[in-house]
């Protein structure tokens, strides 16, 4: 009779690669948000002389950075956070090309650049969210 050797320590996995995704996408979101503040690098209500702000985008930036934070917790929900994000963006930019109101191009001034960076890291946040929710590895039950 041989002596039963006891199994092995299952590894724990560590986070997938959608986490950090979520996790670079919400830090960039809140440094973007943060050099909104500074006031040598906004002038004259333009982020480093190109991208429009106003202090509604600053608080979009900030809560966008601090949600994709939030929803690095575990892949479901940073997949979920870049689709439902990035679709919210690529709305957005969307919205910039059309003509609106005074009252909306107040609050949220769009110029071309950010038109084209609202459309451009929309639609690369709804690619990377639905990609991971597609080929997400199968639940365990």
């Amino acid at each position: 009779m041989t002596p039963i050797e006891p199994a092995a320590p299952v590894p724990k996995p560590g986070p997938a690669p959608v986490q950090g995704i979520g996790m670079l996408v919400g830090l960039l979101f809140l440094v973007l948000g943060a050099c909104e503040l500074i006031p040598g690098v906004t002038a004259d209500n333009q982020l480093f002389g190109v991208f429009a702000v106003s202090g509604v985008w600053t608080l979009v930036h900030l809560l966008t950075g601090a949600a994709a934070v939030f929803c690095t917790r575990s892949a479901p929900l940073a997949s979920r956070f870049l689709l439902v994000g990035g679709i919210c963006y690529v709305v957005l930019g969307i919205a910039g090309l059309l003509p609106l109101p005074d009252a909306v191009t107040d609050v949220m001034p769009m110029n071309g650049a950010g038109v084209c960076l609202a459309l451009g890291f929309g639609t690369a946040m709804v690619i990377l969210g639905a990609g991971w929710l597609r080929y997400a590895p199968p639940r365990e039950r």
